[in-house]
């Protein structure tokens, strides 16, 4: 704002100051806009993922370095819990049935466990990993791993 003698006036100053506020507040929601897109995109690139076909070879290397630190389970990945159909209401609450609410790409991870892991001894544990402002984040699957003797 350029005050000068022929503009100096209270309202002057309070138009001004309405202007400013209404171009901030733009901006905000242009910025969160643009997020909520990006987030958008993120989230359906992720449900649309497919099974590669190295991902045994690639999920082999992960416990392989899981192993050699002494760790019985590996993180195989983690994504924001609220892309899961229910906000991962059924892991919080210990739903038996959780993997059957699942879409997209957890639904196709799931299958590949049920089809390629768990034969091969492996369990599956899917599990909230942290809680921002105490709401669930991030949903975490681990491969794990038990000796026979330690059941």
């Amino acid at each position: 704002m350029s005050v000068t003698g022929e503009n100096l006036s209270a309202q002057a100053i309070w138009d001004h100051l309405a202007r400013k506020k209404r171009a901030e507040e733009d901006a905000r929601l242009s910025q969160e806009a643009a997020a909520k897109a990006e987030r958008d995109s993120l989230r359906e690139a992720f449900q649309e993922r497919e099974i590669k076909p190295e991902a045994m070879e690639n999920i082999a290397n992960v416990v392989r370095r899981a192993v050699e630190r002494g760790e019985k389970q590996a993180l195989l990945f983690q994504f924001p819990s609220e892309w899961l159909p229910d906000s991962g209401r059924s892991l919080t609450t210990h739903d038996p049935k959780w993997h059957e609410k699942l879409e997209g790409f957890p639904k196709r991870a799931y299958d590949f466990y049920v089809k390629e892991l768990a034969p091969r001894g492996f369990q599956l544990k899917v599990e909230i990993i942290d809680w921002p402002g105490g709401m669930p984040g991030d949903c975490g699957w681990f491969l794990a791993w038990k000796h026979p003797e330690e059941e």
